[in-house]
């Protein structure tokens, strides 16, 4: 008889077969299924794609502890990076169990984790590292001679939410330390990336987990399927030409007025274990607290509802993690700080007010409800839009907002995801890490620089020439200076920022003012003039009343107040869209159908757009004439809009403003438009003069220290998508476009 072949449980270790045992675990998911015998029969790195709650980590961790077990050795074994010290907290708790039945030795290291503990494991490193990226630099600048002690034996990267760092300065920060550790090891690294969030680029993310060797990477997918609950609710708020204030926006008043949206979504979710999603802190205040004043006026408990976003103390987010764990139904008001795996227990529904940033924060946010295999995942997404009068414009007339909305929706179900941008240069991220490896040896020579973060590094995108352009910006502002050997060192500036708390943090970290009530600290907001002693907050859904303002150092005490007024924070986060999302927009202009998930009001909104775009015509022309006022509708992506609006206002001499959909050119005319930007597709300029007649160019941490024709150079292929326009401008510009219709 032939011999059957072995299950994936038969193929764990005993040890890890009797935790499970142990556990009560009675099978495994299909998933792990699958991991378990792509970890046992193969050497190729891993990507596990699979839905929030699907049992990824266990996929990855149950066959890479068999093998830890099967073959001990000293020091870190394996390292689970993680983007955030709540998710760190979380899988630590998660993986505690099954290491002590396994008897695997856990540890975690970031900014919260106790000194001693830290102390433990540089003095007797073993078993499983979870930490953060941050946290990784640090050993490399403040123990670089501990690192070979530490990572000798290392077998296996796992890194946690990889969509998260794909494409962002901190993912390229990620993946050069990656490369660094994998160097300390004496034998060969294998990764693993966990995401429920790959949508059908996992090519890209393949090329992001290994550059050179991208073939080399196996994805496993989740062949579950998941029911899906979606509605788009509709609503109509009257202008702000009529003199209504926009309720989350109006930061200036001490009470909110209820509008239809505010108090329907304070019934969708009162008395539910819920997170609602909102794009700008500002909005999540303000929606927190209307609905802890609603619950008051009602004689309900206030923590019905709950905050939570980066801008409040660690104390206040845990609490709302346990609130949200509990028994207890617990409504959070929250930003993407809880978009990513933080175990926040059973959540029945998610809530997203205002059009999502991208079809792939859609996916992610939706992935936090019906975690259970027999439960849908829940959503209702919630769109206002100002009612239409004599005064409203075009634009707002084909309510953009439920367009985006009802687009990503469709994208959604397609299965199709933003593409992350891979091919970035990051050399804000490069100009850190050159400061890094140098912190670690105490010198180094441009060559061995070039090594270990170009050629076996994580910045495979950049060549040599921009490699030595950074350096020599470097060499100016004072970061690096080089010895008569050649060697380069910290230069005064550079060992300053070396030294700053905040260097091990590669992306931007705004400056705020610390918001504490009694001794307990609140959270952080960015100072205005308008704020003042005896003036008036609201954090945390809470208001208060501002006692003492310390400008010295940077301190704010409030008590508590039945005034508020709703602070501004450090810039809230966005995302380009995407051509596709745009061109989805314009298509369903064009179609007929409705779809089911849109409640009355949105598709009233829906039949209004598509009625307003027949009459403009916008179906057979890009074109319109409104008064002196030319309108090219582009229906393209933020880069492709951002080359054509550079083109048009400083080398076509246009007054142009930017409407997202569209670009409107003052006092001319459509021939003129078509006509200048015809011979700007002929003889227009390259990416890098464009970019240079930008007035702001810097966008990440370290560029500040680049150089302008650097900085140019940067933003032409990174902000700028000149063929992109190109391929426009020929597509609509030609004299056969019937562009002559009036708005």
């Amino acid at each position: 008889m032939p011999e059957r072949p072995r299950t994936a449980f038969d193929r764990l270790h005993a040890t890890l077969q009797e935790a499970l045992y142990r556990m009560r675990w009675t099978k495994l998911r299909p998933i792990q299924v699958d991991a378990i015998h792509e970890v046992f029969d193969s050497s190729k790195d891993l990507i596990i794609a699979a839905k929030t709650a699907a049992g990824k980590t266990e996929a990855a961790f149950l066959p890479i502890f068999s093998q830890i077990v099967e073959r001990p050795a000293r020091g870190i074994r394996v390292i689970y990076v993680g983007p955030l010290k709540a998710l760190i907290n979380d899988q630590f708790s998660r993986l505690e169990l099954l290491c002590k039945e396994a008897e695997i030795p856990v540890h975690k290291w970031h900014g919260d984790v106790s000194r001693s503990a830290k102390k433990k494991l540089l003095e007797g490193p073993a078993g499983v590292l979870l930490i953060t990226p941050e946290s990784i630099e640090s050993l490399f600048v403040n123990h670089p001679h501990e690192l070979t002690k530490l990572f000798a034996n290392l077998d296996y990267i796992v890194i946690d939410e990889l969509h998260s760092f794909i494409g962002t300065e901190r993912g390229a920060h990620l993946r050069s330390l990656i490369c660094r550790l994998v160097s300390k090891a004496r034998g060969e690294v294998r990764l693993l990336g966990l995401s429920a969030t790959l949508g059908s680029e996992k090519g890209a993310a393949c090329r992001w987990l290994r550059p050179a060797e991208p073939e080399g990477v196996c994805v496993i997918p989740d062949a579950g399927k998941k029911c899906i609950k979606l509605k788009i609710n509709g609503y109509f708020r009257l202008p702000r030409s009529a003199g209504y204030p926009r309720a989350p926006e109006d930061e200036q008043s001490d009470d909110i007025p209820a509008g239809e949206l505010e108090t329907d979504v304070f019934e969708a979710f009162k008395g539910r274990t819920a997170l609602v999603f909102a794009n700008k802190k500002s909005f999540i205040e303000a929606f927190a607290d209307f609905a802890r004043r609603e619950a008051e006026r009602r004689g309900l408990p206030p923590a019905l509802f709950r905050v939570h976003h980066g801008s409040l103390s660690k104390e206040e987010r845990e609490d709302t993690e346990e609130a949200l764990k509990s028994s207890h139904p617990t409504a959070t008001f929250c930003s993407s700080t809880l978009e990513l795996g933080i175990d926040v227990g059973n959540v029945g529904i998610v809530g997203q007010i205002g059009p999502p940033w991208s079809v792939n924060s859609l996916v992610q946010r939706m992935g936090r409800s019906g975690r259970k295999e027999d439960e849908p995942s829940v959503i209702r997404i919630f769109i206002e839009e100002d009612l239409p009068d004599q005064h409203t414009s075009l634009f707002d007339r084909l309510f953009p907002h439920l367009l985006q909305a009802v687009a990503m929706t469709e994208l959604l179900m397609e299965k199709w995801c933003e593409p992350p941008e891979i091919d970035r240069l990051h050399l804000s991220t490069l100009v850190q890490q050159v400061l890094s490896v140098i912190a670690e040896r105490g010198g180094a020579l441009a060559d061995e620089l070039f090594e270990t973060l170009i050629a076996k590094g994580g910045f495979t995108n950049v060549d040599q020439r921009s490699f030595t352009d950074t350096l020599r910006c470097m060499g100016s502002a004072d970061l690096i200076e080089q010895t008569p050997e050649g060697l380069l060192i910290t230069g005064l500036l550079g060992e300053k920022i070396v030294r700053g708390h905040d260097f091990y943090v590669a992306f931007t970290v705004h400056e705020e003012y610390r918001v504490s009530h009694g001794g307990h600290h609140v959270g952080n907001i960015a100072v205005s003039p308008e704020f003042k002693v005896d003036g008036f907050l609201i954090l945390a859904g809470r208001r208060w009343r501002i006692l003492d303002l310390d400008h010295e150092r940077k301190a704010i005490a409030v008590q508590p107040s039945p005034a508020g007024r709703v602070p501004r924070f450090e810039p809230d986060g966005g995302q380009e869209i995407h051509p596709r999302v745009r061109q989805m927009m314009k298509s369903l202009l064009e179609r007929a159908d409705l779809p089911t998930y849109l409640d009355s009001k949105a598709r009233e909104m829906l039949h209004q757009a598509r009625s307003t775009a027949r009459e403009a015509n916008l179906r057979q022309t890009s074109f319109l004439q409104d008064g002196p006022r030319a309108v090219w509708f582009t229906w393209t992506g933020t880069k492709i809009q951002r080359t054509l609006y550079g083109l048009g206002s400083y080398f076509g001499g246009f007054d142009v403003s930017d409407e997202g959909t569209a670009l409107v050119f003052e006092k001319t005319t459509i021939s003129k438009v078509r006509e200048a930007y015809s011979e700007l597709l002929m003889s227009g300029p390259s990416a890098e003069t464009l970019a240079e007649r930008f007035p702001i160019c810097v966008r990440e941490k370290y560029e500040v220290y680049l150089s302008d024709e650097l900085t140019a150079r940067l933003f032409a292929r990174e902000r700028i998508d000149l063929h992109g326009a190109r391929q426009l401008i020929a597509r609509d510009c030609s004299v056969s476009d019937p562009g002559t219709r009036r708005a």
